[in-house]
């Protein structure tokens, strides 16, 4: 294992000590961003103000890798970007660990166990199977897990598939052997992943499928059972920081992201998935094979099923398909192993041993260009010459904490070193609704919208309430560039700050504080159906702007409790331009007031009192964290039963 280990960390071998790398395109800055502000504020962790007009800290993204990135951070006095780029080089080079140990458990074969690891550490299947994959990584032998690593950012992704092989040796020896350890370690493992990646936790799930297909009438009730209760007390265990309006929040957008909902383009590849599940069911019964080539076989198909086969046939079985090769790589590196050690032990020695030579000096072969590729694609940069410290800095010096919109690339990397609210921010699955995204588009390309561009993209800034925009042009180093017409607001708004291409705009509003006093008339009556839509908007926007409307302000007094000072008149509201949440409540007086969701996704309160009103907000995450904490417990009382009452070391298998 230590081979292993060392084989996989000196390609690695920059991301031990790097701070950044030249990939400035990774969303790796994001991860950074939230394992940054959770050092920072370990006390302290209920609400998120950076992103989208806020949201709570729980539907950033799962905590798991990002607390892990902040511990490091806190116990070593690390920066947080080296200790994320430490972790990740850690799970890297642990994925191929952790499948020497599934397979060496399955079938107690050394030789396949480190012919599994050695094909998943030096072999990129995909890159043999799409042209495209082939193209993007540079060639057939070059380490396309390493790429998605580096060059995407899949930092939590990568390290959430290193957990699968961990987490199926668990629920196996829980199942199976009914292992006192295991059985109090499956729920734990189980909920490990979720926590850390929720494609990861598809895969996961793609794996458990397949064990269970693997073991189709080997099993008893009684071992159904326990895969049964694993599974409730892991989500049990999770639920505080997975609780049910997460989940429905990420399936909605996971669904928006890439347009995929589940109809009849979703259905014929489930089913033909299904198929061929049932047909290789009916051809290992007839051959008898081995239980754990069942089990690796039914993942790779699963796997690739679902990511090989959108790149060949345009098959969405999940939201962002492709994503799933580095599951279908683990789970082709075994399968091939397996297969392959088998087919040699049947040869004469003399043949075994050229066959062996061979593939080990291919394996060399392998491993010096992976670590040459590696080296490469990981060089370290010097952050501050980059356009996204610049305007990070930038917009951090002129507007003083006020929200902002940051663009493409700047908005992902804003909040690594600066604590400057945005409108938008990452990543898709924390989006709070539709509008969101609507704006942000419509601020992007002006898509149809003719010479009335510049005026509806301030229509949208304005009710966000952002204080200031970034524009990024051909010759920016920006890597997305995501405006169509760059130079919309050039003679529209004033500019704050320029380099090139470069450009920042105040735009100009009433007050920069997030809170307004309106009629509440003027509440938007419905949500737009699309960005050039913006009647119902216009009412509501001219209210915001009104000077005639009484002042207010807005401060934070920790980051779940601000304080709003106003006075108010009959038929009036105060208006939070702050993502809404049911955990948010409103006091005035003593008196609990309801904050009441509008259509575009923000907030607002009905006073009581009429003249002066101090109106205090606090965040207690409402009856939906006190829940959660009831469901933690149970999930705790649940695996203790579970290990208590279940027959120790009985094989049913």
């Amino acid at each position: 294992m230590a081979v292993i280990f060392a084989i996989n960390a000196y390609v690695c071998r920059n991301l031990f000590a790097l701070e950044f790398s030249q990939r400035m395109e990774s969303i790796e800055g994001s991860y950074m961003s939230i394992a940054r502000w959770a050092a920072a504020n370990w006390s302290d962790l209920t609400w998120f103000p950076l992103w989208f007009n806020g949201m709570p800290f729980q539907k950033v993204y799962q905590p798991g890798f990002h607390f892990t990135v902040a511990g490091l951070s806190t116990l070593l006095g690390w920066t947080p970007q080296h200790a994320y780029h430490f972790l990740t080089a850690i799970t890297y080079s642990a994925g191929a660990i952790t499948l020497f140990w599934l397979c060496y458990a399955a079938n107690k074969d050394r030789t396949q166990a480190l012919t599994a690891a050695l094909l998943y550490s030096l072999i990129s299947p995909a890159c043999f199977l799409v042209p495209l994959i082939q193209a993007d990584t540079g060639g057939w032998l070059s380490p396309r897990r390493y790429q998605i690593l580096v060059h995407y950012g899949e930092g939590p992704h990568i390290s959430a598939v290193a957990l699968i092989p961990v987490v199926i040796l668990a629920l196996h020896g829980a199942m199976s052997l009914r292992n006192r350890a295991f059985i109090v370690l499956a729920p734990f493992a189980l909920a490990a992943v979720p926590l850390m990646n929720w494609p990861g936790s598809m895969g996961l799930s793609m794996a458990v499928l397949a064990y269970c297909l693997s073991h189709i009438g080997a099993f008893r009730i009684s071992n159904w059972l326990v895969l049964a209760g694993s599974g409730v007390a892991a989500y049990l265990v999770a639920s505080p920081w997975l609780p049910p309006s997460v989940i429905a929040s990420v399936v909605r957008n996971a669904q928006q992201s890439d347009g995929t909902s589940f109809g009849s383009a979703q259905l014929w590849p489930t089913l033909i998935l299904a198929a061929a599940c049932i047909v290789l069911l009916l051809v290992f019964k007839r051959v008898n094979a081995n239980r754990w080539l069942r089990f690796f076989a039914f993942f790779t198909l699963l796997a690739g099923g679902v990511s090989i086969g959108y790149a060949w046939f345009g098959w969405r079985v999940l939201p962002q398909p492709g994503r799933f090769e580095v599951e279908f790589e683990m789970a082709f590196a075994a399968t091939l192993a397996y297969v392959l050690i088998c087919y040699m032990r049947k040869l004469p020695s003399r043949i075994q041993l050229a066959a062996a030579l061979l593939l080990a000096g291919f394996g060399v072969r392998q491993w010096v260009h992976y670590a040459r590729y590696a080296h490469g694609l990981s060089q370290p940069i010097e952050i501050t010459s980059t356009i996204e410290y610049q305007m990070a800095k930038a917009f951090e010096a002129n507007l003083r904490g006020e929200r902002v919109f940051g663009p493409g690339n700047v908005s992902l990397w804003m909040n690594m070193f600066t604590d400057v609210p945005q409108m938008n921010g990452c990543c898709d699955q924390g989006i709070p609704n539709q509008e969101y995204r609507i704006a942000v588009y419509t601020i992007y390309t002006g898509q149809n919208a003719g010479t009335r561009d510049a005026e509806i993209s301030l229509l949208w800034l304005r009710a966000y309430g952002a204080n200031a925009i970034g524009m990024t042009g051909p010759n920016s180093t920006e890597f997305f560039k995501p405006y169509w017409n760059w130079k919309k607001f050039d003679g529209v708004l004033p500019e704050l700050w320029r380099q090139g291409d470069n450009v920042i705009y105040r735009v100009p509003r009433k007050s920069t504080d997030p809170v307004r006093v309106i009629p509440k008339s003027a509440v938007a009556p419905r949500a737009p159906e699309n960005g050039l839509v913006v009647e119902p908007v216009q009412p509501f926007v001219s209210a915001l702007e009104d000077p005639a409307m009484p002042p207010a302000t807005f401060r934070w007094i920790n980051r779940h409790e601000a304080v709003i000072d106003t006075e108010t008149n009959p038929g009036q509201v105060i208006f939070l331009q702050v993502s809404h949440d049911p955990g948010w409540k409103a006091i005035e007086d003593g008196i609990v007031l309801p904050v009441i969701e509008d259509p575009l996704g923000m907030s607002y309160v009905e006073p009581v009192k009429r003249g002066p009103v101090q109106l205090r907000l606090v965040y207690d995450g409402g009856p939906e964290v006190r829940l959660t904490r009831v469901l933690l417990g149970l999930g705790l009382l649940l695996t203790m039963i579970m290990a208590i009452t279940l027959p120790l070391y009985r094989r049913t298998v």
